[in-house]
């Protein structure tokens, strides 16, 4: 009405048929026992305007930057809450701009602020630091590059949170065609540094690499490279690292990953709705600093559209090598039915 939305979104996880003795795995939350217990929540609930070709939105809500976004890899997507404002009055270009004051994980039943989701990441890295208690600030910009050879995205982006970080990420989406195929490269850039009175501990690293790839006759292969500097990437939700697996990503201190993934469309094939993919990745650390490992995931899925509207099967199977360490394998199964309510 007016240009005034109002929003809001339920979300819901819970254990069903499941041991007591099994652990919990980011899909539930954790009780005061250790045990599984269900996240019931308000996921998003926001008024938003829209005037002057702009996009203003205040309260909870879900955020699609690249070190603030849902990472919607469990049951429920991360979730924000704050103000958002994005821009479109410029032809090819999108401008953004966020301040944001609390957020919630997967498993959270409740926000909690940003300084309480950073103190968290580090606990879990082993360093115990009192954070400031300040917003994170954020300003993007993603500009289509109007040429006629080739597309090209270019994205650079600014986060701030006064006393603890700054982090700039910058990326370059480029593909052309080349006869049937087309083909592919993607580098990108992330730089973090402690600010202040450095309250989250000495932070001084950066994140470089890249995706090459080709598209052709239904496959799709990648190559992918990643190298991180002297401190372990600060990333409490979620984030745009250049090699994320089903277990592992790189984030490791002095890390070296190479990766390769190849996918197939079996729609090619004369089997519609079926799409496989195998990855690959060696990841490196400096002798003596962590242990060394690789993972291969595999990963099917299938649209079962022609049975009922909306629904589809995937199977996700990881196999995790330590050069030092015990070795783990990890199986996902998922359902996923899509459906509307009404007109």
């Amino acid at each position: 009405m007016n240009g005034i939305t109002l929003g809001t979104t339920f979300a819901s996880a819970n254990h069903i048929f499941n041991g007591d003795s099994d652990d919990v795995y980011g899909l539930l939350a954790r009780d005061s026992d250790g045990g599984h217990e269900s996240v019931n929540r308000m996921q998003e609930y926001y008024v938003e305007g829209n005037w002057w070709n702009t996009q203003f939105r205040y309260g909870a809500q879900e955020l699609r930057t690249p070190m603030m976004n849902p990472h919607d890899i469990r049951a429920i997507p991360r979730t924000f809450r704050g103000f958002s404002a994005i821009n479109n009055s410029f032809n090819n270009l999108t401008l953004q701009a966020y301040y944001i004051t609390d957020s919630m994980g997967w498993s959270d039943s409740s926000f909690i602020s940003v300084k309480e989701a950073v103190q968290n990441e580090l606990r879990r890295a082993g360093v115990n630091a009192d954070v400031a208690d300040e917003p994170v600030i954020a300003v993007g910009a993603s500009y289509n590059v109007p040429l006629q050879s080739m597309k090209m995205k270019a994205d650079l982006w600014h986060y701030r949170m006064k006393d603890v970080f700054d982090q700039t990420y910058a990326k370059v989406n480029m593909s052309v065609k080349a006869g049937n195929s087309e083909l592919y490269f993607t580098p990108s850039y992330l730089d973090q540094q402690s600010t202040g009175d450095q309250t989250a501990g000495s932070l001084d690293t950066y994140q470089y690499g890249f995706h090459l790839g080709a598209k052709m006759a239904g496959f799709d292969a990648t190559l992918m490279y990643a190298k991180t500097g002297d401190d372990a990437l600060l990333a409490p939700w979620g984030d745009e690292k250049v090699v994320i697996q089903q277990v592992y990503q790189c984030t490791r201190a002095n890390e070296k990953v190479y990766a390769a993934r190849l996918a197939y469309d079996f729609t090619q094939a004369g089997v519609e709705g079926l799409k496989a993919y195998v990855f690959y990745a060696d990841y490196d650390v400096p002798d003596g600093q962590a242990s060394d490992f690789t993972e291969t995931d595999f990963s099917v899925t299938y649209s079962l559209d022609k049975v009922v509207k909306g629904l589809s099967t995937r199977v996700r199977y990881a196999i995790v090598d330590f050069d030092n360490g015990e070795d783990l394998n990890d199986l996902r199964l998922y359902l996923y039915y899509k459906f509307k309510l009404g007109h």
